[in-house]
Protein backbone atom coordinates (compact mmCIF):
# COMPACT_ATOMS: atom_id res chain seq x y z
CA UNK A 1 0.00 0.00 0.00
CA UNK A 2 1.71 3.63 -0.68
CA UNK A 3 1.42 6.08 1.31
CA UNK A 4 -1.17 7.86 -0.11
CA UNK A 5 -3.19 5.18 0.35
CA UNK A 6 -2.54 5.00 3.65
CA UNK A 7 -3.08 8.74 4.37
CA UNK A 8 -6.62 8.36 2.64
CA UNK A 9 -7.12 4.88 4.96
CA UNK A 10 -7.03 7.30 8.05
CA UNK A 11 -8.96 10.04 7.29
CA UNK A 12 -11.38 7.20 6.54
CA UNK A 13 -11.26 5.54 9.82
CA UNK A 14 -10.93 9.23 11.58
CA UNK A 15 -14.88 10.12 10.69
CA UNK A 16 -15.32 11.52 13.85
CA UNK A 17 -13.64 14.50 13.61
CA UNK A 18 -15.71 15.37 10.89
CA UNK A 19 -17.83 18.81 10.64
CA UNK A 20 -20.58 17.14 9.36
CA UNK A 21 -20.35 14.49 12.05
CA UNK A 22 -19.56 17.43 14.84
CA UNK A 23 -22.55 19.04 13.60
CA UNK A 24 -24.96 15.74 13.81
CA UNK A 25 -23.45 15.39 17.32
CA UNK A 26 -23.96 18.87 18.67
CA UNK A 27 -27.60 18.67 17.44
CA UNK A 28 -27.80 15.21 18.71
CA UNK A 29 -26.92 16.96 22.13
CA UNK A 30 -29.48 20.22 21.84
CA UNK A 31 -32.24 17.59 20.84
CA UNK A 32 -31.76 15.43 23.77
CA UNK A 33 -31.68 18.76 26.85
CA UNK A 34 -34.53 19.99 24.77
CA UNK A 35 -36.46 16.89 25.68
CA UNK A 36 -35.11 16.46 28.85
CA UNK A 37 -36.15 19.84 30.04
CA UNK A 38 -39.25 19.33 28.38
CA UNK A 39 -39.66 16.23 30.50
CA UNK A 40 -38.50 17.73 34.04
CA UNK A 41 -40.76 20.50 33.77
CA UNK A 42 -43.94 18.08 32.29
CA UNK A 43 -42.96 15.98 35.48
CA UNK A 44 -42.58 19.21 37.86
CA UNK A 45 -45.50 20.34 36.63
CA UNK A 46 -47.62 17.37 36.99
CA UNK A 47 -46.46 16.88 40.10
CA UNK A 48 -47.22 20.64 41.50
CA UNK A 49 -50.74 20.25 40.04
CA UNK A 50 -51.13 17.01 42.26
CA UNK A 51 -49.87 18.83 45.03
CA UNK A 52 -52.01 21.77 45.05
CA UNK A 53 -55.38 19.59 43.95
CA UNK A 54 -54.52 17.66 47.06
CA UNK A 55 -53.70 19.59 49.43
CA UNK A 56 -57.05 21.92 48.01
CA UNK A 57 -58.92 18.66 48.64
CA UNK A 58 -57.80 17.95 51.73
CA UNK A 59 -58.07 21.24 52.99
CA UNK A 60 -61.39 21.77 51.63
CA UNK A 61 -62.61 18.43 53.47
CA UNK A 62 -61.18 20.09 57.01
CA UNK A 63 -63.28 23.59 56.10
CA UNK A 64 -66.10 20.93 55.73
CA UNK A 65 -65.59 19.02 59.11
CA UNK A 66 -64.91 22.31 60.73
CA UNK A 67 -67.91 24.40 59.71
CA UNK A 68 -69.97 22.63 62.64
CA UNK A 69 -73.16 24.96 62.03
CA UNK A 70 -75.51 22.40 63.31
CA UNK A 71 -73.47 22.25 66.92
CA UNK A 72 -73.38 25.83 66.94
CA UNK A 73 -77.25 25.91 66.18
CA UNK A 74 -77.72 23.80 69.06
CA UNK A 75 -75.71 25.75 72.13
CA UNK A 76 -74.43 28.98 72.39
CA UNK A 77 -76.88 31.50 74.70
CA UNK A 78 -78.03 34.00 72.71
CA UNK A 79 -75.45 34.10 70.05
CA UNK A 80 -77.20 34.20 67.41
CA UNK A 81 -75.04 34.55 64.21
CA UNK A 82 -71.39 34.26 62.29
CA UNK A 83 -69.63 34.96 59.58
CA UNK A 84 -66.03 33.53 58.77
CA UNK A 85 -63.64 35.24 55.87
CA UNK A 86 -60.70 32.35 55.17
CA UNK A 87 -57.34 33.13 54.21
CA UNK A 88 -55.83 30.05 52.31
CA UNK A 89 -52.15 29.04 52.19
CA UNK A 90 -50.56 25.85 50.32
CA UNK A 91 -51.05 23.50 52.76
CA UNK A 92 -52.61 26.03 55.65
CA UNK A 93 -55.92 27.73 55.61
CA UNK A 94 -56.36 30.55 58.53
CA UNK A 95 -60.04 31.42 59.41
CA UNK A 96 -61.03 34.32 61.20
CA UNK A 97 -64.50 34.27 62.84
CA UNK A 98 -66.98 36.83 64.09
CA UNK A 99 -70.06 35.92 66.22
CA UNK A 100 -72.92 37.94 67.51
CA UNK A 101 -75.78 38.74 69.75
CA UNK A 102 -78.75 39.99 69.58
CA UNK A 103 -79.81 43.00 72.41
CA UNK A 104 -83.39 43.90 72.30
CA UNK A 105 -83.21 44.65 68.22
CA UNK A 106 -79.62 44.70 67.64
CA UNK A 107 -76.85 42.87 67.05
CA UNK A 108 -73.14 43.57 69.12
CA UNK A 109 -69.93 41.52 67.97
CA UNK A 110 -69.87 39.16 70.68
CA UNK A 111 -66.46 37.52 69.67
CA UNK A 112 -64.20 36.58 67.37
CA UNK A 113 -61.57 33.41 66.80
CA UNK A 114 -58.93 33.09 64.59
CA UNK A 115 -58.02 29.12 63.92
CA UNK A 116 -55.61 28.04 61.83
CA UNK A 117 -56.39 24.80 59.84
CA UNK A 118 -53.50 22.56 58.25
CA UNK A 119 -53.55 20.03 55.88
CA UNK A 120 -52.19 17.20 58.24
CA UNK A 121 -52.72 17.55 62.07
CA UNK A 122 -55.08 19.17 64.60
CA UNK A 123 -56.92 22.75 64.23
CA UNK A 124 -55.45 25.04 66.26
CA UNK A 125 -57.26 27.93 67.53
CA UNK A 126 -54.70 30.44 67.55
CA UNK A 127 -56.22 33.83 68.77
CA UNK A 128 -59.74 34.19 70.43
CA UNK A 129 -61.01 37.58 71.30
CA UNK A 130 -63.04 36.64 74.60
CA UNK A 131 -59.66 35.03 76.00
CA UNK A 132 -58.40 32.04 75.76
CA UNK A 133 -58.33 31.81 79.65
CA UNK A 134 -61.01 32.77 81.87
CA UNK A 135 -60.42 34.60 84.80
CA UNK A 136 -63.11 34.67 87.59
CA UNK A 137 -63.27 36.69 90.41
CA UNK A 138 -65.38 36.95 93.41
CA UNK A 139 -67.33 40.61 93.00
CA UNK A 140 -68.29 41.93 96.08
CA UNK A 141 -71.37 44.09 95.00
CA UNK A 142 -72.58 41.75 93.05
CA UNK A 143 -71.99 39.40 95.72
CA UNK A 144 -71.40 36.17 92.97
CA UNK A 145 -68.40 35.93 90.52
CA UNK A 146 -69.00 38.12 87.77
CA UNK A 147 -67.38 36.24 84.57
CA UNK A 148 -66.65 38.96 81.71
CA UNK A 149 -65.59 38.84 78.05
CA UNK A 150 -62.63 40.27 76.96
CA UNK A 151 -62.91 41.50 73.60
CA UNK A 152 -65.63 43.89 74.64
CA UNK A 153 -65.26 43.96 78.68
CA UNK A 154 -69.22 43.02 79.01
CA UNK A 155 -70.71 40.45 81.21
CA UNK A 156 -71.15 36.70 80.57
CA UNK A 157 -73.87 35.55 81.63
CA UNK A 158 -74.50 32.21 83.71
CA UNK A 159 -77.46 29.87 84.41
CA UNK A 160 -78.32 28.62 88.47
CA UNK A 161 -79.63 24.57 87.91
CA UNK A 162 -83.26 24.04 89.50
CA UNK A 163 -82.63 21.69 92.39
CA UNK A 164 -78.83 22.32 93.15
CA UNK A 165 -77.89 24.34 96.91
CA UNK A 166 -76.52 27.98 96.21
CA UNK A 167 -75.62 30.04 99.10
CA UNK A 168 -76.60 33.31 97.04
CA UNK A 169 -79.08 33.76 94.40
CA UNK A 170 -78.85 37.07 92.01
CA UNK A 171 -81.71 38.60 91.91
CA UNK A 172 -80.33 41.15 88.47
CA UNK A 173 -83.71 41.69 87.18
CA UNK A 174 -83.98 44.28 89.68
CA UNK A 175 -80.78 46.41 88.72
CA UNK A 176 -81.70 45.48 84.65
CA UNK A 177 -84.87 47.03 85.23
CA UNK A 178 -83.19 50.24 87.08
CA UNK A 179 -80.79 51.13 84.40
CA UNK A 180 -81.12 54.57 81.84
CA UNK A 181 -84.55 54.01 79.83
CA UNK A 182 -81.98 54.67 76.81
CA UNK A 183 -80.28 51.43 77.45
CA UNK A 184 -80.45 47.98 76.05
CA UNK A 185 -80.00 44.75 78.27
CA UNK A 186 -79.61 41.00 78.29
CA UNK A 187 -80.76 39.08 81.38
CA UNK A 188 -80.47 35.39 81.78
CA UNK A 189 -83.20 33.65 83.61
CA UNK A 190 -83.33 30.42 85.75
CA UNK A 191 -86.13 28.76 86.67
CA UNK A 192 -87.32 27.08 89.98
CA UNK A 193 -88.44 24.15 88.23
CA UNK A 194 -87.96 22.94 84.07
CA UNK A 195 -91.17 23.50 82.13
CA UNK A 196 -92.61 22.34 78.80
CA UNK A 197 -92.59 24.97 76.00
CA UNK A 198 -96.29 24.63 76.45
CA UNK A 199 -96.37 25.75 79.86
CA UNK A 200 -93.93 28.55 79.06
CA UNK A 201 -95.89 30.23 76.50
CA UNK A 202 -98.27 30.31 78.66
CA UNK A 203 -96.68 31.92 81.73
CA UNK A 204 -93.08 33.35 80.47
CA UNK A 205 -95.13 34.76 77.08
CA UNK A 206 -93.12 35.76 74.03
CA UNK A 207 -91.98 39.09 74.27
CA UNK A 208 -88.81 40.19 74.78
CA UNK A 209 -87.33 36.56 74.82
CA UNK A 210 -84.28 35.90 72.96
CA UNK A 211 -83.02 32.18 74.19
CA UNK A 212 -84.23 29.16 75.71
CA UNK A 213 -81.85 27.22 77.97
CA UNK A 214 -82.40 23.43 77.90
CA UNK A 215 -80.78 21.48 80.77
CA UNK A 216 -78.24 18.64 79.37
CA UNK A 217 -77.04 17.91 83.04
CA UNK A 218 -78.79 13.78 84.79
CA UNK A 219 -80.16 13.77 87.99
CA UNK A 220 -77.20 11.61 89.15
CA UNK A 221 -74.46 14.43 87.89
CA UNK A 222 -76.20 17.51 89.66
CA UNK A 223 -76.33 15.06 92.54
CA UNK A 224 -72.52 15.15 92.57
CA UNK A 225 -72.17 18.98 91.95
CA UNK A 226 -74.44 19.49 94.96
CA UNK A 227 -72.11 17.20 96.86
CA UNK A 228 -68.60 17.52 95.82
CA UNK A 229 -68.37 21.23 94.57
CA UNK A 230 -68.61 24.07 97.37
CA UNK A 231 -68.48 27.49 95.76
CA UNK A 232 -71.28 28.79 94.18
CA UNK A 233 -69.06 29.91 90.56
CA UNK A 234 -68.48 26.49 90.37
CA UNK A 235 -72.60 25.34 89.85
CA UNK A 236 -73.50 27.13 87.16
CA UNK A 237 -73.53 26.90 83.43
CA UNK A 238 -71.66 29.24 81.42
CA UNK A 239 -73.67 31.38 79.03
CA UNK A 240 -71.20 30.51 76.19
CA UNK A 241 -71.39 26.71 76.58
CA UNK A 242 -75.18 26.21 77.56
CA UNK A 243 -76.91 24.24 74.98
CA UNK A 244 -80.63 25.73 73.84
CA UNK A 245 -81.84 27.76 70.95
CA UNK A 246 -83.18 31.09 69.84
CA UNK A 247 -86.65 31.94 69.62
CA UNK A 248 -88.31 34.82 68.23
CA UNK A 249 -91.72 37.34 68.99
CA UNK A 250 -92.72 36.70 65.01
CA UNK A 251 -92.97 32.80 65.41
CA UNK A 252 -93.74 31.84 68.71
CA UNK A 253 -92.57 29.33 70.48
CA UNK A 254 -94.80 25.78 71.15
CA UNK A 255 -94.02 21.85 71.50
CA UNK A 256 -92.96 21.79 67.89
CA UNK A 257 -90.41 23.49 68.60
CA UNK A 258 -89.18 21.00 70.98
CA UNK A 259 -89.30 18.14 68.12
CA UNK A 260 -87.47 20.32 66.27
CA UNK A 261 -84.45 21.05 68.48
CA UNK A 262 -84.14 17.24 69.15
CA UNK A 263 -84.00 16.79 65.50
CA UNK A 264 -81.01 19.09 65.40
CA UNK A 265 -79.54 17.21 68.70
CA UNK A 266 -79.65 14.02 66.60
CA UNK A 267 -77.99 15.62 63.42
CA UNK A 268 -75.50 17.42 65.21
CA UNK A 269 -74.49 14.37 67.45
CA UNK A 270 -73.51 12.50 64.29
CA UNK A 271 -69.95 14.86 64.39
CA UNK A 272 -69.26 15.87 68.14
CA UNK A 273 -69.16 13.65 71.36
CA UNK A 274 -70.47 16.19 73.58
CA UNK A 275 -73.21 16.64 71.70
CA UNK A 276 -74.31 13.00 71.44
CA UNK A 277 -73.83 13.15 75.59
CA UNK A 278 -76.44 16.20 75.78
CA UNK A 279 -78.96 14.29 73.41
CA UNK A 280 -78.75 11.71 75.69
CA UNK A 281 -79.28 13.51 78.78
CA UNK A 282 -82.25 16.10 76.84
CA UNK A 283 -83.82 12.63 76.64
CA UNK A 284 -83.36 10.92 79.69
CA UNK A 285 -85.06 14.58 81.12
CA UNK A 286 -87.87 14.82 78.65
CA UNK A 287 -91.51 14.79 80.18
CA UNK A 288 -93.63 12.27 78.85
CA UNK A 289 -91.49 12.71 76.08
CA UNK A 290 -91.64 16.47 75.85
CA UNK A 291 -88.56 18.94 75.82
CA UNK A 292 -88.01 20.26 79.14
CA UNK A 293 -86.65 24.32 79.23
CA UNK A 294 -85.06 25.65 82.64
CA UNK A 295 -84.20 28.89 81.72
CA UNK A 296 -84.44 31.89 79.21
CA UNK A 297 -82.85 34.93 77.71
CA UNK A 298 -84.70 38.06 77.51
CA UNK A 299 -83.47 41.22 76.24
CA UNK A 300 -84.50 44.76 76.07
CA UNK A 301 -84.93 48.53 77.62
CA UNK A 302 -85.23 48.24 81.09
CA UNK A 303 -88.88 49.35 81.10
CA UNK A 304 -89.80 46.27 78.72
CA UNK A 305 -88.05 43.82 81.20
CA UNK A 306 -90.21 44.82 83.97
CA UNK A 307 -93.08 42.59 83.32
CA UNK A 308 -90.35 40.04 84.26
CA UNK A 309 -90.14 40.92 88.20
CA UNK A 310 -93.29 39.81 88.61
CA UNK A 311 -92.76 36.29 87.59
CA UNK A 312 -92.69 34.28 90.65
CA UNK A 313 -91.45 30.78 88.87
CA UNK A 314 -87.93 32.46 88.45
CA UNK A 315 -85.33 31.31 90.43
CA UNK A 316 -82.14 33.74 89.47
CA UNK A 317 -81.42 36.44 87.16
CA UNK A 318 -78.29 37.39 86.06
CA UNK A 319 -77.10 40.60 83.94
CA UNK A 320 -75.49 40.02 80.61
CA UNK A 321 -74.43 42.58 77.90
CA UNK A 322 -75.89 46.35 78.34
CA UNK A 323 -75.41 48.32 75.45
CA UNK A 324 -76.88 52.59 74.44
CA UNK A 325 -80.14 52.09 72.41
CA UNK A 326 -78.93 54.85 70.17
Amino acid sequence: MTENNREKSSQDIDFMSSPSMQRAIKKSRVKQTIKYTFIAFLTSAVLLTVIFIGSDYLLNKKLRDNQNHMERMVKGANISGESTYYIHNLFSVLGETTYYKKIGGRQIVWDKTTKKIPVFGRTQTIHRGSGMVTTDSMDEEAKRTVRYNDYNNERKIDFYYPGLTYDYLPKELDLAAGLDENMLVEVALSFKEPMTLDQLSKTLGHENVNWLWVDTTTEPQRARMNDELDADGLKVKGGGNAFGFEVTEEYPYSASNGQGYISALKGASESSASVKEALKAVKANAKNGELLISGAVVTGTPEELQRFRKLDFIRASVLGVTIDKY
